[in-house]
C-alpha cells in the first residue's frame, strides 16, 4: 500500500492539506494512512471505505473503520486551525478562540485513537459514552489516554494539557484581559483573573510584558504544541508497530 501517496490518492482535501502543512510538519499522517487507512478502502476503484464482508475478508472490523473515522478528524480540525493562523486578515480574540478550540479538539480525537489503537477492540466503535455493563466508548477511551499519559510524564503536565487549560478558561471562564491587543499567554492565563491588574494604573506600571502576547503569536505556540505532541505520539504508538 506504501505505493499510494496523499498528495495523488488523497481525497481532494487529503491532497490540500499535504501541500499547506502534512509534508513538512506532519508526513506521519500520510505513513498511518498509507499502512492503515488505505487497506480499508476500494482503490484503486474508489477511496470509499469497504462493507463489512469486505473489510471481514482481510480481516478487518468495525474497529478499524472508527480509526480510520477519527484519523480524518484530525486533519479536519488541524486544517481549520491552519487557516485561521495563515489568515491574511488580523487574528483577534474570536479567531484565536476557535483557533485554540480546534487545535484542543484535535488533541481530543487523537487521544481517543491512541487508546483505540493501542487496545484494538476493546471500546465500542459507535459509541461516545459506554453503557453500564458494556465496552467502554470513545470519552473513556481519551480518559484512558491521558492517564497513560500523565503517568508517563511523572505525573506532570505536558504541554497538550496545559493547552487544554487555556481552551477551557477562554470557553468556559471570563474574558482575558488584553494590554494592546495582546492577551495572557497559554500558562499565564490564570494570574490575570483579577482585570485590575491590566486596569489599575500601578499595577499596569509592573506588568511583565513577556506574559502577553499577540493572539497569532499564541496561536503560532499552540500550533507548534499540537504538532509535536502528535508526532511523537504518532512515531512512538501509531507506527513503530507494524499495526494490530
Amino acid at each position: 500500500m506504501s505505493n499510494y501517496r496523499l498528495a495523488i490518492d488523497g481525497d481532494g482535501f487529503e491532497k490540500n492539506c499535504w501541500h499547506l502543512f502534512l509534508q513538512n510538519e506532519f508526513s506521519g499522517y500520510e505513513t498511518f494512512w498509507q499502512r492503515y487507512i488505505v487497506p480499508l478502502t476500494n482503490r484503486p476503484d474508489n477511496i470509499y471505505l469497504k462493507t463489512d464482508q469486505e473489510l471481514s475478508k482481510i480481516g478487518k472490523t468495525h474497529h478499524d473503520l472508527c480509526i480510520a473515522q477519527l484519523h480524518y478528524t484530525v486533519l479536519v480540525h488541524l486544517h481549520r486551525a491552519f487557516v485561521i493562523l495563515s489568515s491574511r486578515d488580523g487574528i483577534a480574540r474570536d479567531e484565536l478562540t476557535e483557533g485554540i478550540v480546534r487545535l484542543c479538539s484535535t488533541l481530543d480525537v487523537a487521544d481517543e485513537l491512541l487508546e483505540r489503537f493501542t487496545n484494538p477492540g476493546t471500546h465500542d466503535p459507535w459509541a461516545d459514552r459506554g453503557k453500564r455493563g458494556g465496552p467502554p466508548g470513545g470519552r473513556e477511551a481519551r480518559s484512558q489516554w491521558r492517564t497513560k499519559r500523565r503517568k508517563a510524564l511523572g505525573n506532570k503536565t505536558g504541554p497538550e494539557e496545559q493547552l487544554r487549560y487555556y481552551r477551557n478558561h477562554l470557553v468556559h471562564g471570563r474574558l482575558h484581559p488584553s494590554v494592546n491587543n495582546r492577551y495572557p499567554d497559554i500558562g499565564r492565563e490564570n494570574d490575570y483573573f483579577d482585570w485590575r491588574k491590566v486596569t489599575d494604573r500601578q499595577s499596569f506600571a509592573s506588568l511583565d510584558p513577556k506574559h502577553f502576547k499577540l493572539p497569532r503569536q499564541i496561536l503560532a505556540s499552540a500550533w507548534d504544541r499540537t504538532l509535536t505532541y502528535l508526532r511523537e505520539m504518532w512515531d512512538q504508538h501509531l507506527l513503530a508497530p507494524a499495526g494490530p
